[in-house]
């Protein structure tokens, strides 16, 4: 697959000599320190491949409309690029009123090389000892137990909603302004439990400060293979994984599309890369476009409705 990829790159038809002709920016709609970091593995790989300097910016806001909204207005020449989360490609068009964009139809899919299991975790003192004690908790005494919310309308605050609905569960939620703060509060015990990406938490977890009660995923997952998933725990029946992919202005050439998808595809199945991730509690995968679209397409309907059942809005 390796060897394919690679004469992809060469291949005379995706316009090898006319692209890259100057750095290409990608563009990641957070903020520095968060899975911006899953990109800035790849530019000095990308940057061997392509011939030209690959540079990442970050532009934080509205969970990636700012950014998202930047690149559909940039050049289709293959110089700008998004790297995004699940969050603003496929649940912020359920959950924001007036959505400036939608991703499946504004942009080009180009590669979906990472994905990260999401994981309930718990204060290890006063939180629930294993996700059935959760439910056992929340039923004894509703409205009680609540939850840490890094953000509204984000993957976190879905998982956690859809199994609330699931199990018929009154579990408040305390919101923060993103990931660190809740986190800190569940390891401080003012909160119980959140629902955290495996990456973001590691550190906590691995450090004992937080308890991992099972992963949202359907896998258990290489980095921590001691974790139980929800669905083989017999409480969830849903794959949820967070997962980023990289997109392009609506009419970028398909050739530079191909020769994108196949720089980075090759990136992704590298031994280094793969290695790296998964001790950050990452996975890779290697995706076409068409392959891409198609899933964003059904993780969107997966999404919104939860969005819908749950009344998730963010204004």
């Amino acid at each position: 697959m390796l060897g394919l990829l690679g004469a992809g790159l060469a291949m005379p038809a995706l316009g090898q000599g006319a692209w890259p002709t100057r750095p290409i920016r990608i563009i990641v709609p957070s903020v520095t320190g968060g899975f911006d970091n899953y990109a800035r593995l790849t530019t000095p790989r990308l940057t061997e491949l392509l011939g030209q300097p690959v540079v990442i910016e970050n532009r934080p806001g509205a969970n990636g409309n700012i950014g998202m909204q930047e690149v559909q207005r940039a050049a289709p020449d293959g110089h700008t690029i998004l790297f995004a989360a699940v969050g603003s490609l496929s649940i912020n068009v359920s959950v924001y009123r007036g959505m400036p964009l939608n991703p499946v139809d504004d942009l080009a899919a180009v590669a979906c090389p990472v994905t990260s299991p999401m994981v309930w975790v718990a204060n290890p003192e006063t939180g629930p000892k294993t996700l059935a004690e959760l439910v056992e908790r929340a039923r004894a005494a509703p409205g009680k137990l609540d939850y840490a919310l890094p953000s509204a309308g984000t993957i976190n605050h879905l998982i956690a909603e859809g199994f609330k609905l699931r199990h018929g569960l009154d579990i408040p939620a305390v919101p923060y302004r993103g990931t660190p703060p809740a986190q800190l509060d569940v390891v401080a015990g003012r909160v119980p439990v959140m629902v955290d990406s495996l990456g973001a938490g590691w550190g906590h977890i691995s450090a004992g400060r937080l308890r991992p009660l099972a992963l949202t995923s359907r896998e258990r997952s290489p980095r921590a293979p001691e974790i139980p998933t929800a669905i083989e725990l017999g409480l969830d029946q849903t794959d949820y994984v967070a997962w980023y992919a990289y997109m392009a202005p609506k009419a970028t050439p398909p050739g530079i599309i191909a020769r994108l998808n196949a720089a980075l595809n090759q990136v992704a199945l590298e031994d280094a890369y793969r290695d790296r991730l998964r001790e950050m509690g990452a996975g890779t995968q290697a995706m076409t476009p068409g392959a891409q679209l198609d899933f964003m397409q059904a993780e969107r309907k997966k999404w919104g409705d939860i969005a819908r059942a749950a009344n998730v809005e963010v204004v």
